[in-house]
């Protein structure tokens, strides 16, 4: 999403009766195109720098380094990434809301894990993936915050002949942001204004700032949109940094042929002469 041109001022009464009075071509100039990953972030938090697990510490390292792990590498990935997450105020001024997915995941059937945002051939990351919302402790997402996020995130399987260079990104754990291309549908201006012609959007600063995990981020600024519905525009991206800090990839699994000699001779010949498939095990690969 490009940036809203805000005039600045001597004072925050100007200001304020700018903001009040251009409401119509903000909000028409935040939806003029879908919206990306933002450069910047508040200064008290930044993108979250490692995966965590469930308790939210840290995974230590378990790569495959052996020549032995190296045979067995079928080039399959299974990553569970957060694309977005809610009750964080970002740096688009945006506040994402609980329920914020629900409309737009009943109806999209295709969605689409990208590197970038870069929605083309060479983009693509992985059309083989669930899209769902799961509740997480903010701890879980490894932000030293009090409270919960309801997260857009995806279970995707990455294959390395579709995209080698994102399947090492996400192999090797350098893969520590997400970002969903998106579509605002409602959405409330908030601001801390005594005002008077601020009065409703004084009632939705009340009834929504509360909501807001990143409260010293916050007290930074006077206004920010509450988004309570929003439409998945067809993909979310791996990213160096999100305008969502707490979106890190949570767990990954890679899918590896066992030659186990027992388990073999247990199993009865086939009748056809062609030699069985090796079953195929997932193995854990945790990321620094």
């Amino acid at each position: 999403m490009a940036k809203i041109k805000i005039k600045s001022f001597a004072t925050k009464r100007e200001s304020d009766l700018w903001l009040i009075e251009n409401q119509s071509r903000m909000k028409a100039e935040r939806r003029c195109e879908p919206k990306f990953t933002s450069g910047q972030n508040f200064g008290s938090l930044t993108a979250i720098s490692f995966a965590v697990n469930k308790k939210g510490e840290q995974i230590k390292s378990e790569v495959m380094d052996t020549d032995e792990d190296q045979d067995l590498d079928t080039g399959v990935l299974n990553v569970k990434v957060v694309i977005n997450a809610t009750n964080i105020l970002d740096s688009h001024r945006d506040l994402h809301l609980p329920g914020i997915w629900k409309k737009s995941l009943s109806e999209k059937k295709l969605i689409y894990l990208c590197q970038e945002h870069d929605l083309s051939f060479k983009g693509i990351i992985s059309d083989e993936l669930k899209a769902y919302t799961q509740v997480f402790s903010l701890k879980e997402l490894g932000v030293d915050l009090e409270g919960t996020a309801e997260c857009l995130v995806f279970d995707a399987t990455v294959r390395e002949n579709r995209n080698e260079f994102m399947f090492n990104q996400y192999k090797k754990g350098y893969v520590r942001n997400h970002s969903v291309r998106m579509e605002y549908i409602k959405e409330y201006f908030c601001m801390n204004s005594e005002e008077s012609e601020a009065t409703q959007y004084k009632e939705n600063w009340d009834k929504y700032a509360p909501q807001c995990a990143n409260q010293e981020d916050l007290a930074k600024v006077n206004w920010f949109y509450a988004v309570t519905e929003a439409k998945i525009r067809d993909e979310g991206s791996a990213v160096v940094k999100g305008s969502c800090f707490a979106t890190p990839t949570i767990d990954m699994t890679i899918e590896n042929k066992i030659q186990a000699e027992e388990s073999l001779e247990k199993t009865e010949p086939l009748k056809d002469t062609q030699d069985p498939e090796p079953p195929v095990q997932k193995k854990k690969i945790f990321i620094n």
